[in-house]
């Protein structure tokens, strides 16, 4: 079962991540389509799932994912592909009205399990994330941008108890 949970959110954390082709005319960072334009790309992906509850044994597996815009450029789409097997299809839009980031994953060895609301801070070029896994289960991601070629991310998720279930790190880079 830790397989199936830590594979869901391996790559749901790849889903915020990547460089500038500025769609808005603001270059300074208060574009809102800039963190999303800057996932546009190929990418590669390093992903270390780290020992915790749904992780007896920490272990690292590499990928490989594309990210284009769809649907009139109202989302960008992701499609990763992980040499373990897992495969993932995710959506990311910005929702204007509620001035947040949504996200929606599908996987193979998962199922969408709701909205995942994000927050872009452009002097840190910065986006932090929230999201309900189940009744009484709840995560954090962070993704930090380097430049416009690489990113790394944290991934936590707590019970209500405040036991850790699961850590995960990673470090995406531009393939192209």
């Amino acid at each position: 079962m830790f397989f199936t949970k830590t594979s869901r959110f391996c790559c749901l954390a790849l889903i915020a991540i990547g460089p500038a082709t500025v769609v808005g005319d603001d270059t300074v960072g208060n574009d809102p389509l800039e963190p999303l334009n800057r996932r546009v790309g190929s990418w590669v992906n390093k992903v270390v799932e780290k020992k915790a509850a749904w992780n007896p044994v920490e272990r690292t597996v590499a990928g490989e994912e594309k990210i284009q815009w769809v649907l009139d450029k109202n989302f960008i789409q992701g499609d990763l592909v992980m040499k373990d097997g897992a495969k993932g299809r995710w959506l990311i839009n910005y929702d204007a009205e509620a001035k947040v980031y949504r996200s929606w994953f599908f996987g193979n060895n998962s199922f969408p399990g709701g909205d995942t609301i994000g927050h872009w801070n452009p002097k840190l070029e910065r986006m932090d994330w929230e999201f309900e896994v189940g009744e009484d289960l709840h995560g954090k991601m962070r993704f930090q941008f380097f430049g416009q070629d690489k990113m790394e991310w944290k991934i936590t998720i707590h019970d209500g108890r405040g036991q850790l279930m699961m850590e995960t790190v990673g470090v995406q880079t531009r393939k192209e």
